[in-house]
């Protein structure tokens, strides 16, 4: 299990890492998806067609930073 404090900093690392997406160069975020920390483009999920069709040809940026079940970081 991750303490606060080390938790903080691993999620502070990776976004300071990469702080754009690599494909599209959009803004990365942060989000906590059931007790998975993800870092990922903001762009991701956006509505319309051509969006959808921009994210399966692209590969935006998302992977996870942190699995507070499995007790993994990145």
């Amino acid at each position: 299990m991750f303490d606060r404090v080390t938790a903080l900093a691993i999620i502070d690392k990776a976004y300071d890492e990469q702080r754009l997406c690599a494909a599209c160069g959009a803004p990365t975020i942060l989000r906590n998806d059931g007790g998975v920390v993800v870092l990922e483009c903001s762009d991701l999920g956006a509505a319309g067609i051509l969006a959808r069709i921009g994210e399966l040809l692209m590969l935006h940026t998302r992977h996870v930073v942190i699995d507070v079940d499995e007790e993994i970081a990145a």
